[in-house]
Order: C-alpha cells, then structure tokens, then sequence
C-alpha cells in the first residue's frame, strides 16, 4: 500500500484543501481501474484518522481499493450557507479530481464516514444514489436532532460548540423534522448501506433502530479493525 497526502485547489471551498489517499501497490495500479471509497472523518478529526487502522494496508492491496480521506473541518461533509461547500465538494468536485489523477472506475464510487461524517455520508449518497453506488457508515452519529437541541439548552458535546452546530443546522431547534433529520421514516435513503459499530459505541441502540428503520441490520465487532474489514469487504465483494 502506498500513502499520498493531497493538497490541492477547491473551487467549492474556495480555497485549498487536504487529503490522505491509500492505495494498491503501483504494479497493480498500472492494470486496471479500482474502486474508490471517500471517507469522512469524525468532528475533531481530520483526513489523517484512518492511519490507526492496523489492517488497513492489507485490506487496501488484498481488495485493489483507494480509500480517500478529505478534511472537512467541522462540516458533517454538508454544504454550509454561509461557507464552503462540503457536500458539493465531496459528490462532485472531490470524485472529479481523484478520477483525473488515478486510475479509478466512476461504477464503484462508495461514500463513507465515521461519527458524523457517517451522518453527512448518509444524507449525501441517499441524494446522489447515481453518484455513490454503496454507502459505508461506521459509529454513526445519526440523531442529529436531539444533538443539536441538547446543545441549545448548554449541554457540553465533546468537540462541538453552539456556533459549529448553527454554522451547518441553521436554527437548532429547527432540525427535527426537517431535511436534515435522516432518521425520519420517510427520509431518502442511500441504495446499499452498511451500518457497522464497535460493540462498545455508545450510540449502538440508536444505529440497531435506525437500521431496523431501513431493514437491515448493523455488523458489529469488537475493535475498529474487525468493523472495516467487514466493511471494506462488503464494498468490493457484495
């Protein structure tokens, strides 16, 4: 597996951004297009999260699979109103630069994140279903509304504050109900989805509802490596 940090010019983001790329080993690359999977790291990550993954590299040669990690700040991977353009940037403009640079086939292009880039990867490939072929969550952060409510009455969140909150979600008692709140019944969903959770997340019986919710079920395993592996293997595989 080879390891490339990323930094190029977003017109979405109006700006700069970075990412970290794992690939196949270059002899495999030369011969064929593989599938890519883009995945959004957890609020107070970044593009370099995936990197304690002990399993990663074998995964990566053993399934011909790019994994792509953009920053995305504080975002979710949502376009914010009055900033950058998460969402835009992670459906079109990211996808667009990877596929100039790597040899990569546009039919297996998969969405995934983990805490709340799981969130933001679930409410853009259930919108882009002809974009992102699968949709990869892990340790999701779903219930995005009672979130953002216990945050306007002072509840102190690990790594999110009331103005990061209002920067994405607008109105913050707003968001139950609205198209923000994918845990609603009648909310879009992604074609496939994978819903995986390390036995010790806290926020497994929620991921079990929302899952029952779309009629499927949640992979679960003991470490973060146990998740991926099936994960990962389900992306290229199934």
């Amino acid at each position: 597996m080879a390891v490339l940090e990323l930094n190029a010019l977003s017109t979405a983001l109006s700006g700069s951004f970075s990412a970290t790329v794992y690939f196949p080993d270059q002899p495999r690359m030369q011969s064929q297009s593989h599938p890519a999977l883009y995945f959004l790291h957890d609020i107070g990550g970044d593009d370099t999260d995936l990197r304690i993954l002990h399993n990663l590299e074998a995964l990566v040669n053993e399934l011909g699979l790019f994994v792509i990690c953009p920053s995305l700040m504080h975002s979710f991977g949502m376009d914010l109103p009055w900033g950058g353009k998460y969402g835009d940037f992670v459906r079109r403009e990211l996808p667009g630069i990877c596929r100039h640079m790597f040899p990569l086939d546009e039919n297996r292009q998969f969405l995934g994140g983990m805490g709340a880039g799981a969130y933001g990867a679930y409410w853009n490939a259930a919108r882009h279903p002809e974009t992102f072929a699968k949709c990869l969550l892990v340790n999701g952060h779903y219930d995005v509304a009672s979130l953002c409510e216990d945050a306007a009455k002072g509840a102190r969140l690990p790594n999110l504050t009331v103005p990061n909150l209002e920067a994405v979600f607008g109105d913050l008692n707003g968001v139950r109900g609205s198209d923000f709140d994918i845990l609603r019944p009648e909310a879009p969903a992604p074609k496939k989805v994978f819903f995986g959770c390390e036995e010790s997340f806290p926020g497994l019986p929620v991921s079990l509802d929302f899952a029952r919710q779309r009629n499927t079920s949640v992979r679960m395993g003991a470490s973060l490596e146990d998740v991926f592996d099936a994960g990962l293997r389900w992306l290229c595989n199934e």
